[in-house]
């Protein structure tokens, strides 16, 4: 179990998605983002709020529910059916967070998919935070476009509304070197305003990021998981953290209902089950055939890219 998630740190190269672009930080930390691609019809030649309104129609109920993860293969190359354990028999749903939501997307190359995103309470309360592969590919890989934030979907009800995507990024250390860097896979979106003229923690709430987990701490984590799930209702997992063992630097759980659609899914610490409040402690980032998830460590890098993430969200109109 622990040496096939070791193993990923050199064999995965296949998660998922899209080709770096401004880069911001010293010393090659800190963040790489790009505004976010809009290509549906209807978008060509509008005004901002135009290109909204047309990914918005684009992103239909059924394109919605059927962005279910599996145009996406896992660490190992094999089809996301076929990594599920076999343990996993019945969507079960436990405990449910407003902050958390379904992240939909398309690959460069037009194919819908999605992942799990998390709303960040953060000064400017327009963050949604993610795994990094769910917004781009790694070295020279593209991004992804047509990004659309609905927190707390579920089986089709978005009681919030919709958040498209202002900017995208990741790492810089995500975005850099010779090969996808796990231990440092986590991104955000800077989203526009729902309908109703609301950020999207305004609407739905959302969670501060706080470093240093330690091993034995539990953690709960809700992520729209793909097949054999639906995507369409958040799955529940409660675990301790464990360290993986080298070269992987990273957390791990034991979770095997988190399937590919739950990247990105938060994991948070000192939750509450009666009030729903917590910490963001660490993110579903790459998982083993054997129901083990991964987070990368939120480490003082991670901080930086956060505050430069603060940074791009002030600049938006």
């Amino acid at each position: 179990m622990r040496t096939l998630l070791a193993a990923l740190a050199v064999a995965a190269s296949g998660l998922v998605i899209g080709s770096p672009a401004q880069a911001s930080a010293p010393g090659g930390t800190g963040a790489v983002s790009r505004p976010a691609v809009i290509d549906v019809s209807g978008a060509e030649g509008g005004t901002a709020a135009q290109k909204q309104q047309a990914l918005l129609d684009y992103w239909t109920p059924e394109r919605v529910r059927r962005a279910t993860g599996e145009g996406k293969d896992g660490p190992n190359g094999a089809p996301a059916g076929e990594r599920v354990d076999p343990r996993v028999t019945a969507a079960v749903e436990g405990p449910y967070s407003t902050a958390v939501g379904k992240l939909v997307f398309e690959h460069a190359d037009g194919r819908p998919d999605h992942c799990t995103g998390t709303a960040v309470n953060s000064e400017s309360e327009i963050l949604v935070l993610t795994a990094a592969h769910c917004l781009h590919e790694g070295p020279d890989g593209t991004w992804t476009k047509n990004v659309v934030f609905i927190p707390a979907r579920h089986h089709g009800d978005e009681p919030f509304g919709r958040f498209t995507a202002w900017n995208v990024a990741t790492s810089s250390l995500w975005a850099s070197g010779d090969k996808p860097d796990w231990e440092h896979d986590y991104g955000m979106v800077v989203t526009n305003d729902n309908a109703a003229g609301q950020t999207v923690v305004e609407a739905a709430g959302g969670y501060q990021i706080v470093p240093d987990a330690r091993t034995g701490e539990q953690v709960s984590v809700m992520g729209y998981s793909g097949p054999p799930y639906d995507g369409e209702h958040q799955e529940f997992c409660a675990d301790l953290i464990e360290p993986t063992v080298p070269p992987l630097n990273m957390w791990q759980v034991e979770c095997a209902n988190m399937t590919p659609g739950s990247s990105g899914s938060p994991w948070l610490l000192d939750y509450d089950y009666a009030t729903g409040s917590g910490y963001i402690g660490g993110l579903n980032s790459i998982s083993d055939t054997q129901g083990f998830m991964a987070s990368p460590r939120f480490d003082a890098r991670a901080g930086e890219f956060v505050a430069l993430m603060e940074q791009i969200a002030g600049a938006r109109p």
